[in-house]
């Protein structure tokens, strides 16, 4: 039988996941904070439901938590709009609602930014040394869903998240001067995003932690300056010489599920 999947926030990624789950016969359920995206939800035969977390309750039609095998939390921190947001403090809202409701499985949606501006090759076992508010609050939310005895959580590290409609080039060509020129892109297309979820979902979910970034790391001026020409964009002014080279690996991912990226040269994005 298949899973019943609740996808917590159709945006820029879990509206399309929702969609590609639906397709693939699994009964979907889908979260959003606007009630003018209610009608498209349900437009795209995703059940709709109006539910808000903070760090304070609950808000909306809670039965979206019933009757779910697992739910995937494609939320983002947002805490550059609102850096005084507590978004770990939301995720113990959602633990305990989880285990109210006796949801299992939790897939998580991280970011490489756990890792801060390290140099060199990182693995899920590397040090976790963020400097952002985000990716301090990212760690406790991870450490929180994969130390509940009620959930199995597997994280899943996302690197910059790209496609079509959305490229960092876009907001770096707006920019005065882009510092470290010969760092490496760690970056993944949101096809990918969607087939690593698919590909993790159709086993049982266990406690892990993946990196999800395209093996595809070419220096920050080489791409950025590429992408800019493809769209039809200015340039960004890369400065300064000294360079944090992170590369992040994706080969435990790629090892344990015999997993091929489907869009390996991110110069094209179709």
């Amino acid at each position: 039988m298949s899973k019943k999947i609740g996808v917590l926030g159709c945006g820029w990624l879990g509206l399309p996941l929702a969609e590609y789950l639906l397709k693939q016969g699994y009964y979907i359920k889908g979260s959003t904070t606007s009630k003018e995206k209610l009608s498209l939800l349900n437009s795209r035969k995703i059940s709709p439901f109006l539910l808000e977390i903070s760090k304070d309750g609950i808000v909306g039609e809670r039965n979206f938590f019933n009757d779910l095998d697992l739910i995937i939390i494609a939320i983002p921190p947002g805490l550059r709009s609102n850096p005084k947001k507590r978004f770990d403090l939301m995720m113990v809202q959602f633990k305990q609602v989880c285990i109210n409701f006796n949801i299992k499985e939790v897939i998580f949606i991280s970011s490489t930014s756990v890792y801060g501006n390290q140099s060199g090759p990182l693995t899920e076992e590397s040090p976790l040394l963020p400097e952002s508010i985000s990716g301090k609050q990212l760690i406790s939310c991870e450490n929180l869903l994969i130390n509940t005895p009620e959930l199995s959580a597997t994280i899943l590290r996302m690197g910059g998240l790209i496609g079509l409609e959305r490229h960092p080039v876009f907001q770096l060509s707006n920019k005065t001067f882009v510092d470290n020129p010969d760092g490496s892109i760690n970056l993944i297309h949101l096809t990918d995003c969607i087939h690593i979820i698919n590909t993790l979902i159709s086993r049982k979910i266990v406690n892990n932690v993946y990196n999800c970034v395209t093996p595809y790391h070419p220096s920050r001026n080489k791409y950025y300056t590429q992408m800019a020409d493809q769209f039809g964009c200015k340039r960004p002014v890369f400065r300064g010489t000294s360079s944090i080279d992170k590369q992040i690996s994706s080969n435990k991912f790629i090892r344990d599920f015999n997993y091929r990226f489907k869009v390996q040269n991110l110069l094209i994005l179709s």
